[in-house]
């Protein structure tokens, strides 16, 4: 099996989350690792000060009883979810992130099955753990200085519960729930050793310097954020700025100037969006889009500096220091990969799931592409098992990276962990170049009566072309005489079907506007149905009023649909 050899750059090895910490405040004491608006300044907070704040706030903890305990964070991105989490890891006990986007009952319940003793929480996630047993200790962020005021009085006097607190690299530190987009949740039980070997494995084909910095957007409780977007930037002596969301994310990039970006696709397709948008505005400006990008691809290879001085206007727009975009979660489209590059960014994909802390496949510094996801991770191994006639298999992996198991799960656990193989349960193509293509998940396959499989991610990314096609979901849907057909649930871009029917629009409530906006979906549909063979044509077409359900890192959640409350053809 063709391997990538590209030379890996010199890092240094760490097996545990405390050590990472330790040795980045002896390295970096003076740099800045974290930054976060303060009113109207720009706090920034050295190495040596969150390092010594951590401290505290695990004697602290320790000091309550919590030593060895679990302890729930629960909150918007910010300095003190970080410093949680540190200090959890370093010198208390298991720390369990829960996702600030779950309904009161869900955090409750998922406090009562983890068995935490207490929960660090920021002001806006304050109603959610309202419904937790009154039992669990409530530790608001709010509350953080006199947290660490009485952790510093507890070292001066002696303390010495954080030096001397034990930690196994290998031993659970850290308890995440994810459920994906199908199923219930589970508790993925990580160790330390896990995380560190896959920060130092991604470094060593990826250069992080001192002076990065990324902006800290996606919900710091997933895994992908966490390594990616905060440890990894710790290990390296980088720093990290907190957005202040979604909505603020241009003053944002303005205000903190990134170098390195971590995203979803539906973030980098939205930004991508805007811009063109701005071009649409301009005179000719669609014309000038289109020059800059094929002026831009010409400089690629012989002058790459070019590209970022063609499209200086869209470069200040991310802050005038991005260097390069990282996707993950969900798979990035071609179309939006070259856009990215175009600007002169790089762009790397990468692969991974939370039972794998998280990445197992990426691009490095020599290999890029808008078809695969990259290479295994140095020191992971990966196969394909169960092929079929088209090469395409489920994807299995090893490596210091996977998980221990599923927490109070074992049935669940010996399910996917086989002989040290973790089956991920998604179906990929092993590529000649020695890269992997991610093609669909196997609880999504279609399995018509013929015996063959259609992969839903095809037909969707089809259907996604259309400009009248904002989300789509496909699935296999029982026909009355009992066989399976493809049948494709669409949430319209309504705007550009009412931008179609000009001045002749119907009334959006009314039969015919819903006749007219079938009309346009049915012609996006057979536009599809024409670029594949005839049984992966879709057949049933289900248009939705409202956008899909969907998880925190924006990827469509895939539940059994309800026809009730859709349009049905």
């Amino acid at each position: 099996m063709k391997k990538d050899n590209f030379e890996a750059y010199p890092v240094r090895e760490v097996s545990s989350i405390r050590e990472l910490a330790e040795s980045s405040a002896a390295l970096f004491p003076d740099n800045t690792a974290f930054l976060r608006k303060n009113g109207e300044e720009i706090e920034e907070i050295t190495y040596s000060r969150s390092h010594e704040e951590m401290k505290a706030l695990a004697t602290w903890l320790n000091s309550q009883g919590l030593e060895g305990k679990k302890i729930a964070v629960i909150g918007k991105n910010s300095y003190e979810w970080s410093l949680s989490y540190l200090a959890v890891v370093s010198g208390c006990g298991v720390i369990v992130p829960f996702d600030k986007e779950l309904k009161p009952e869900e955090v409750a319940y998922l406090a009562k099955d983890s068995g935490i003793s207490a929960i660090l929480y920021s002001n806006d996630a304050a109603e959610s753990v309202a419904a937790v047993d009154p039992a669990v200790l409530r530790l608001p962020m709010e509350s953080f200085p006199d947290y660490l005021e009485k952790g510093r009085a507890l070292l001066a006097a002696g303390d010495t519960s954080y030096e001397n607190h034990p930690v196994d690299p290998n031993a659970m530190s850290i308890l995440i729930y994810t459920s994906g987009t199908t199923g219930l949740a589970k508790g993925v039980m990580l160790s330390q050793a896990n995380i560190a070997f896959d920060i130092v494995s991604v470094l060593k084909h990826v250069k992080l310097n001192e002076s990065d910095r990324t902006l800290s957007l996606l919900p710091l409780h997933h895994t992908y954020q966490c390594m990616a977007g905060f440890l990894a930037f710790y290990y390296a002596g980088a720093s990290i700025a907190f957005s202040e969301g979604i909505r603020h994310l241009q003053e944002d990039f303005i205000r903190f100037q990134p170098t390195v970006f971590i995203a979803v696709p539906l973030i980098l397709e939205s930004f991508l969006k805007a811009i063109r948008k701005k071009y649409g505005q301009l005179f000719a400006g669609n014309a000038v889009y289109q020059t800059q990008k094929t002026l831009s691809s010409l400089f690629k290879k012989a002058a790459p500096g070019l590209s970022r001085s063609i499209f200086t206007s869209v470069n200040k727009a991310f802050g005038g220091k991005m260097r390069a975009v990282l996707s993950g979660a969900a798979s990035l489209s071609p179309e939006v990969f070259r856009a990215y590059e175009s600007f002169g960014l790089a762009v790397y994909v990468g692969y991974g799931l939370t039972e794998t802390s998280p990445v197992c496949l990426m691009h490095n510094d020599r290999y890029s592409s808008p078809h695969d996801v990259g290479f295994p991770i140095e020191g992971l191994s990966a196969k394909l098992v169960d092929l079929n006639e088209e090469g395409v298999g489920e994807l299995v992996v090893k490596g210091p990276n996977v998980m221990l198991g599923y927490y109070n799960n074992p049935e669940e656990t010996d399910r996917v962990l086989k002989d040290g193989w973790f089956y991920t349960g998604d179906l990929a193509r092993y590529n000649k170049n020695g890269t992997y293509s991610i093609t669909g998940r196997i609880k999504s396959m279609i399995v018509i009566q013929s015996g063959k499989k259609i992969f839903p991610e095809e037909l969707e990314y089809y259907l996604e072309q259309s400009r009248f096609v904002k989300e789509s979901l496909v699935f296999g849907h029982e026909a009355e005489d009992g066989t399976v057909q493809v049948a494709a649930s669409i949430y319209p871009n309504y705007q550009k079907i009412d931008e179609e029917l000009g001045k002749h629009k119907p009334d959006a409530d009314s039969p015919e506007y819903r006749e007219k906006v079938m009309e346009i979906i049915t012609r996006a549909v057979r536009d599809v149905n024409r670029r594949v063979p005839h049984f992966k044509c879709i057949r049933k077409i289900i248009v939705k009023k409202t956008e899909f359900e969907k998880t925190t890192t924006r990827k469509i959640k895939r539940v059994k649909i309800n026809y009730e409350e859709e349009e049905n053809s």
